[in-house]
């Protein structure tokens, strides 16, 4: 722990003591009221520690180098914006105490928790909805174990965030660098599953906290000048075709599930239409095999009559009843509503309005215009897939 209680109840921060006479004296957890000590070496930044094994709730002894530096680091960086931050403050209410609390305004406090090390999900959930239930923002930093590459765990996935402001981001805190590096607009491939996304660097000694969003939103500004959206070419359409005959042929558990699913129906893997194939932003956050979903919504559509007009209404209610029957499956992703996690399904549908399946009568209505083409044989089909796409484009 940073903090601790000196002989006058008063909050004592471990890197502030460097006086002999200081180091001596007596202080207490905050939290059991336990006497501990301060520690001061090379190896770890100054910090208090329980005499005896303890069974405090709130503070776990053998705190990493990373976490404690991590902490202290982040605190140093809101003070220094003077923001009215506290280092492992207690919030009675909830038992916890966030690794720093930091006040964005007079009224709205934000916890900020940097985790270094493994989290069972059912605690990190936890906590997060007790800091959500009394009114916390909550922010979570992860450390050096769980910066991003290329894929994605399902550990990672619980710190993702996505909102109106941010779009599918994710942040790390390098300590020894003194960087904050935000992996913003993940998104995840059909076939292969990796994962692409724009990656910031925010250096704490030249940013503020201010400056974070203002930096990511020009650097996704940047590159979609640069290039076009490299998960939506038309080798897209034939790689994740690839992926869905290795899963054939390996008898992976969803290729089965969702085999039967569609051969009840009379369908087959080859006779899938290429809509099933298209790429949708931020499906990642959708732990259903993303052609299985887009098959059932098809089917759906399907069943309609051309020109006839969908509502956003039946819309909801269809996507609300794939839930229900658990044809779609979110991943469990705390910092983020479920209203944004449906939002892929909603981005499918204008993906659909692209490849002239539906056509745009107003934001709430659309109109089948045609129903999706169903191949007779893989040729006919990887023929298809050849071509460019430059509905797509």
């Amino acid at each position: 722990m940073l903090v601790a209680l000196d002989e006058k109840n008063e909050l004592i921060y471990a890197h502030s003591l460097k006086e002999v006479t200081k180091i001596t004296s007596h202080y207490y957890c905050p939290n059991c009221k336990d006497s501990v000590f301060l520690k001061k070496g090379s190896l770890k930044v100054a910090h208090f520690s329980h005499f005896n094994q303890t069974n405090c709730s709130s503070f776990s002894e053998g705190e990493t180098r990373e976490h404690l530096e991590g902490k202290q680091l982040l605190y140093e960086w809101f003070t220094k914006q003077g923001l009215v931050c506290q280092l492992e403050a207690y919030l009675p209410d909830l038992n916890q105490r966030p690794d720093v609390l930091v006040w964005i305004n007079r009224t709205d406090a934000v916890a900020i928790e940097f985790q270094c090390s493994s989290l069972p999900l059912k605690r990190m959930i936890e906590r997060t909805i007790g800091y959500k239930s009394k009114g916390y923002d909550v922010f979570w930093i992860v450390g050096k174990q769980f910066k991003l590459d290329d894929k994605i765990s399902a550990f990672q996935r619980l710190f993702i965030y996505s909102n109106d402001k941010i779009k599918s981001s994710f942040f790390f805190l390098d300590v020894i660098k003194k960087t904050l590096y935000s992996y913003s607009n993940i998104q995840q491939q059909n076939a292969t599953q990796k994962i692409v996304y724009d990656k910031c660097l925010v250096k704490l000694d030249k940013f503020t906290l201010v400056d974070v969003p203002v930096l990511i939103k020009k650097l996704s500004a940047k590159k979609r000048g640069k290039e076009s959206d490299i998960l939506a070419k038309s080798n897209e359409l034939m790689q994740s075709h690839h992926y869905l005959n290795q899963g054939r042929m390996y008898q992976t558990p969803e290729l089965i599930l969702f085999q039967k699913y569609i051969y009840c129906r009379g369908d087959s893997l080859i006779s899938l239409p290429k809509e099933v194939y298209l790429k949708v932003t931020n499906q990642m956050m959708i732990k259903t095999l993303p052609h299985f979903w887009k098959y059932i919504l098809l089917k759906w559509l399907s069943k309609k009559t051309i020109d006839s007009v969908i509502t956003l209404k039946q819309l909801d209610e269809q996507i609300n009843e794939m839930i229900d029957n658990r044809e779609i499956i979110f991943y469990e992703m705390p910092l983020i509503s479920l209203k944004e996690q449906k939002k892929p399904l909603y981005s499918y549908i204008r993906l659909l309005i692209k490849v002239a399946i539906l056509e745009e009568k107003n934001s709430e209505q659309w109109i089948l215009k045609r129903k999706p083409y169903y191949y007779k044989n893989e040729q006919e089909k990887l023929t298809s897939f050849s071509k460019e796409l430059s509905l797509l484009k």
